[in-house]
């Protein structure tokens, strides 16, 4: 198919901007996964309740609005588009530290904060992942590899870095964030434009049959299909749990604090970044569907060790090897979304895996994670997930053929 701008780009070095500009916003996610928790948890002396609205509230734009994020990514100018809305990422953090600095903090504050930033979540995640195919080097699993050890990478420097709160103060970490934003936006518009076919639309027309099309296409895909089912029960059984019962563990049963919170959700993205350095060595992964089961079933494992209440040692431990399985299944799941995503419509089934992990936690995740602390625990509500995630890969093992998928 003939194409309006030629694709002969100068793709290493448009690789290098785009991990830039990704790096920018994983960072960023890293400082807000402490640093929101410890604002409801550790400022605000808030319980279950109070921060599963706050991580709830950062969900919901991504259910409402996922599906319309990847149909405007498949019809934009993505560079533009990212552009944007890294932007208005770096306004909103950086009235937020405002507020803070000012001494404002309030439970509405962090709520709507959580809000807004998870609207412009919805819109540049769809964009950010179905550029990558534009932009990739080599191997498409490798380059999905070595962003998402990209990602946890940043991810764990910004978890270990927000400790410095209580050094510095919140809101100076909140400043440094809005201006790491929009850094990211600068390394946004060095990539070239987007190549395009010459019968796509001129325009964005959004109608409901455009924004059910992503899901259609992984509805009737025998590969997509079963993959995001997994990934339902990744966001409800997993990060449902991380984002509640994680920081309400490290404060009621350790007595940590800032540093211990930090500490501890640090691991996991350290467990990602061993695990994806093992893949990038090895090359990859060949049997994707059943990488994707032993995955989840070492996560459940884990989840089951920290229900148990080991010594804080142990606990960093087993959220260490939650992280390397966490690899495993991000790297299978996205290859295999990437490489089955019809290009016309990649931005929309993208979105739909979005939707699955971060749309579920919000959804169902989060919430049932915040009713199973208040009546069981933090540590009652780890070992329920646990048990559950193993049931679920035990029948998806035994009567579907997820481990057959490459």
């Amino acid at each position: 198919m003939e194409l309006r701008v030629g694709s002969a780009i100068a793709r290493p070095r448009a690789w290098t901007w785009y991990v830039l500009a990704a790096a920018a916003w994983f960072l960023s996610n890293g400082l807000n996964g402490v640093i929101i928790p410890a604002l409801v948890t550790q400022e605000l002396r808030a319980g279950a309740g109070s921060l599963t609205i706050v991580q709830t509230a950062s969900q919901i734009p991504t259910i409402l609005l996922i599906l319309v994020g990847g149909t405007v990514a498949d019809r934009a100018d993505r560079r533009a588009l990212l552009i944007g809305l890294y932007l208005a990422a770096a306004l909103l953090t950086a009235v937020l530290a405002l507020r803070v600095g000012e001494g404002w903090l309030s439970l509405v504050l962090v709520a709507t904060y959580g809000f807004a930033l998870g609207a412009v979540a919805a819109f540049l995640m769809p964009a950010r992942d179905a550029l990558l195919s534009d932009v990739a080097t080599g191997d498409l699993l490798r380059s999905v590899g070595v962003l998402t050890m990209v990602q946890w990478s940043m991810q764990a420097l910004g978890n270990f870095s927000a400790s410095l709160g209580q050094a510095v103060g919140i809101a100076p970490l909140l400043a440094f964030e809005a201006g790491l934003l929009s850094l990211g936006a600068l390394a946004v518009s060095r990539l070239p434009a987007r190549p395009r076919p010459l019968d796509a639309p001129p325009r964005a027309e959004l109608s409901l049959a455009a924004l059910a099309a992503g899901v259609r296409e992984v509805a009737r895909s025998p590969v997509l299909r079963p993959v995001a089912f997994l990934a339902i029960s990744l966001g409800v059984l997993f990060i449902g749990p991380f984002l509640v019962a994680f920081p309400l563990l490290v404060r009621d049963f350790y007595g940590g604090g800032k540093a211990s919170l930090s500490l501890f959700l640090g691991c996991f993205p350290l467990g990602v970044i061993a695990s994806s350095l093992v893949l990038l060595q090895r090359g990859g992964l060949r049997r994707k569907g059943l990488a994707q089961l032993v995955a989840l079933a070492s996560g459940g494992l884990c989840m089951g060790v920290l229900g148990a209440g080991p010594p804080f040692a142990g606990a960093l431990a087993a959220v260490f090897a939650f992280g390397l399985g966490g690899a495993m299944f991000m790297t299978a799941s996205r290859t295999l979304f990437q490489t089955h995503a019809p290009a016309a419509h990649r931005g929309r089934v993208l979105s739909v895996y979005t939707l699955a992990t971060m749309g579920a936690s919000g959804l169902v995740g989060a919430p049932v994670s915040g009713f199973l602390v208040a009546h069981a625990g933090p540590l009652g509500t780890c070992r329920l997930a646990g048990v559950a995630m193993l049931a679920l890969v035990s029948v998806f093992a035994l009567f579907t053929r997820v481990r057959e998928l490459e």
